[in-house]
């Protein structure tokens, strides 16, 4: 597998604003020029890209930079184009998941917000963007570019015949209602799209509620207890084609 996008800078912060795994056949490797070729038009896009997957935030790394210092002290200057991302973290999680399955295939990588931060959940930042999201279909001005960290969620295309929903179970509806609002709007509109929906959940909240509060597994880092658990959720969930909700325990 390997892993493709775009990272844009602005005010000082790093945005992941496309990406794209592509499953490779056998030894088959492929560059940031023929991924853009695949991509051109929407005959490519539709012949390539399988499905998306929906994160909740972007945490990556270019090819050959330390993951573990800012990118933005790096030298990095290949903003704005496609290059080559570390497999890191929940990446490999569908590494594992998909490449069985996916070979030749595209799959687009969507998040929520497309800032580059590990910490996003603080509350000083939500209420940021909760507040951006109240003001993003008008002509007032967001904190966070609303080009670079957000996207039109009533106008939504999403890529290919399904859609699994890794967001996470955090998205508060009373406390940050524009997010909720945000969130439920992209949801609603792959359903309403006939994309074939899927997601991990855990089982003692039920499908029927998970799909109801948009609350859908993350990827659990190492230090969590249902780490194994969520990642054979999202293995048994892409076992079939297309993929299915899945729950853990």
């Amino acid at each position: 597998m390997q892993y493709f996008g775009i990272l844009e800078t602005k005010y000082e912060e790093v945005f992941l604003t496309s990406s794209y795994l592509y499953f490779n056949d056998d030894e088959e490797m492929i560059t940031a020029k023929e991924l853009k070729q695949m991509i051109k038009t929407n005959k490519d896009r539709k012949k390539n890209i399988t499905g998306t997957i929906f994160l909740y935030n972007p945490l990556v790394t270019p090819e050959g930079y330390d993951s573990n210092k800012y990118l933005l002290d790096q030298d990095f200057d290949k903003f704005d184009e496609y290059v080559e991302l570390k497999q890191e973290g929940y990446i490999t999680v569908f590494k594992q998941a998909l490449s069985e399955n996916y070979k030749g295939k595209l799959v687009e990588i969507k998040n929520l917000f497309n800032l580059v931060e590990e910490n996003i959940d603080a509350s000083s930042l939500l209420m940021k963007f909760d507040s951006d999201l109240e003001k993003y279909n008008s002509n007032q001005n967001t904190e966070f570019d609303r080009d670079i960290m957000y996207f039109d969620a009533q106008e939504f295309v999403p890529s290919g015949k399904f859609v699994f929903f890794a967001w996470g179970e955090k998205i508060n509806a009373k406390e940050f209602v524009f997010i909720n609002n945000y969130a439920q709007t992209i949801y609603l509109r792959c359903k309403q799209m006939g994309k074939k929906i899927a997601f991990v959940y855990k089982k003692e909240k039920t499908l029927q509620w998970s799909e109801d509060f948009i609350q859908f597994a993350a990827i659990a880092p190492k230090t969590s207890r249902y780490k194994n658990s969520i990642n054979q959720a999202v293995k048994n969930s892409f076992k079939q084609i297309p993929p299915v909700p899945c729950p853990y325990e």
